[in-house]
């Protein structure tokens, strides 16, 4: 029993550890950026996507009928007022097949991905990061919640034939935001 202890406080140390070091590699950028999409932004010609999240495409709609919105050109609207609040943080270490470093942002302290969930304009791609957002939106009706809607990796599937794109935030990612490194 006393080994089954120390082994497994060995392992949580090991794990804690491997967090803490992963974060050493992550390229930070600080500066002005603009909102490409709800999920994608941009500083110059280099793009980033927003780590933990996936927000409906700028030509995608929600609701039925007459009760539709361009859903997809909400949350680029939404993402573009909140990088506009102030000083934009971002930090990331991997690249996802379109080039693009995956990223997680902050305005004033504020996670950019928690906000837009939040506010309904996005779903959470990892069950951990934001899904006290998301059940918040849920509950609230806000944004996507409010109707009916496709989810936007559905919606590119069926329309374009595109894989796949939500970035995986990895086991180590989900340490360091569970432990806020």
């Amino acid at each position: 029993m006393k080994d089954g202890f120390t082994l497994l406080l060995i392992v949580i140390l090991g794990a804690l550890i491997l967090a803490k070091v992963d974060g050493l590699s992550d390229r930070r950028f600080s500066g002005r950026f603009i909102a490409i999409d709800g999920d994608t932004l941009a500083s110059g010609k280099t793009r980033y996507r927003l780590l933990g999240i996936d927000a409906p495409e700028l030509r995608q709609s929600c609701g039925v009928d007459d009760q539709s919105w361009a859903c997809g050109q909400a949350a680029r609207d939404f993402l573009r007022d909140v990088l506009d609040r102030g000083e934009v943080e971002c930090s990331g270490s991997k690249t996802d097949k379109y080039s693009r470093l995956l990223v997680r942002c902050s305005v004033d302290g504020k996670d950019v991905g928690s906000l837009v969930v939040a506010e309904g304009l996005a779903v959470t791609t990892e069950f951990f990061l934001y899904a006290q957002e998301e059940e918040h939106a849920r509950t609230q009706r806000l944004g996507l919640w409010s109707g009916a809607f496709e989810r936007p990796r559905d919606w590119r599937r069926e329309r374009n034939g595109m894989d796949d794109d939500r970035p995986f935030a990895g086991i180590i990612t989900m340490l360091r935001h569970v432990l806020r490194w």
